[in-house]
């Protein structure tokens, strides 16, 4: 199914049947456990989609999607590594709570580290593709929230680092 937003930069929807899609990671959000986070790739892109466990009432699984272009996961990596770091080491200088690039017309990548104090004060990054319309909500862009939890507790981040490795070798 492709989708017929008016606006140009805009992947497929996920579907567990496309052949398109290749799942990395699948596992149930403890956040929201109604619902699974699918980590895959497509058409050169990755994907992070909520997936809902059962269907609304309408009947749809899909809870939300957002995407961008492989070339931006090195550079995430790379943000989420000098957020660790202090400031003399290469981190960010002290106040410094985001970061944002654009390579290409199609994807403008904008990341923020911080607690959500709606989730228990959770650290998280919030991901925002701000050339990408929501699937769900055609008047905001694709956001993502990649909780803290995700990439320690359920390996997360040795995905990423798989999926990176894999797109320089040539195999994605």
């Amino acid at each position: 199914m492709t989708a017929s937003f008016p606006y140009p930069c805009q992947l497929k929807l996920y579907d567990p049947n496309d052949p398109d899609f290749t799942v990395h990671s699948r596992f149930n959000d403890p956040l929201f456990p109604e619902d699974d986070l699918i980590v895959s790739t497509c058409q050169g892109y990755l994907c992070f989609t909520s997936w809902a466990i059962e269907p609304n009432p309408r009947g749809k699984y899909l809870v939300g999607q957002f995407e961008f272009s492989l070339p931006y996961l090195k550079w995430l990596l790379t943000v989420m590594a000098r957020f660790k770091l202090t400031p003399d080491q290469g981190g960010y200088p002290p106040g410094i709570m985001y970061d944002i690039v654009q390579l290409d017309k199609e994807n403008e990548v904008y990341v923020f580290r911080g607690a959500h104090h709606g989730n228990y004060g959770l650290m998280r990054y919030r991901l925002e593709n701000r050339k990408r319309h929501s699937y769900i909500d055609h008047q905001m862009n694709q956001v993502f929230e990649l909780y803290d939890t995700y990439l320690d507790e359920h390996g997360l981040m040795q995905v990423l680092l798989d999926i990176q490795q894999k797109y320089e070798d040539g195999q994605i």
